[in-house]
């Protein structure tokens, strides 16, 4: 089988039939922050209209759904983001909880209530924990809720299973990722049905265009590729406008 990639960059500039030529993945926010207003859903309709069918949308929960604490607050934005899910067609709901949702047994009951409340038709829930979570154990709370486990695959193990979520952060002394950076990222991903990457660095273009010739030469084995893939252990940069001409 053969790893479908669907690759995007942290954030959208210019406008998004440009931004689909050279990606094929976008996180979108369904709540509005006070710096950053979300989309309304005629502009979420017309953008599903103007990109292709195998073009991917991950709808990014608001922040009170995200903080997991039951209320008028969460119930709005859990409206909001179905609304945006189906104004979308999104394959993915995405669920940041901050720094205070830690792995307690209060937060652990929170999460498992709220996940439930999701649509698990063609719609996979992706939890991106903060804070005092170690993979290993989030990897563990994920698998129990039917939850896919977000990580960073340059750092972090990436949890077995039929997707993966990554999110490739430039963090420290690493600015970009070059081929080899890359060709790790391909073989901790390993053979699933698909696989969804967040190219966080200001050369996400380049290195989309890296990861995807990699990707192939993986799935194909071909001389001078790396062969076969081998399944893992289970356990916001914005495109700059000439990036995107």
């Amino acid at each position: 089988m053969a790893t479908r990639f669907h690759i995007g960059a942290k954030a959208l500039r210019s406008n998004l039939a440009t931004y689909a030529k050279r990606f094929d993945f976008l996180e979108v926010k369904s709540g509005a922050t006070p710096r950053e207003p979300a989309p309304s859903l005629a502009t979420l309709r017309k953008w599903r209209k103007s990109v292709p069918p195998h073009f991917d949308f991950s709808v990014v929960a608001g922040p009170h759904l995200a903080a997991v604490k039951a209320g008028a607050l969460l119930e709005e934005d859990l409206k909001l983001v179905l609304q945006a899910v189906d104004a979308l067609e999104a394959r993915c709901i995405l669920l940041q909880t901050p720094t205070d949702v830690t792995p307690s047994a209060l937060w652990r009951d929170r999460m498992a209530k709220l996940v439930e409340r999701f649509p698990r038709d063609v719609t996979q829930i992706i939890w991106e924990p903060r804070g005092l979570w170690e993979t290993d154990d989030a990897a563990v709370a994920a698998k129990k809720w039917g939850i896919v486990l977000a990580v960073d695959a340059a750092r972090e193990p990436v949890p077995a299973g039929a997707v993966a979520y990554v999110r490739l952060r430039a963090l420290g002394e690493t600015r970009s990722f070059g081929p080899a950076a890359l060709e790790k990222v391909v073989r901790a991903i390993g053979d699933r049905r698909d696989a969804y990457v967040v190219l966080e660095t200001d050369s996400a273009l380049t290195e989309a265009k890296r990861l995807r010739t990699l990707a192939q030469s993986s799935a194909s084995g071909a001389r001078g590729g790396m062969g076969r893939v081998i399944r893992p252990r289970a356990l916001t940069v914005k495109v700059r406008d000439d990036e995107q001409e």
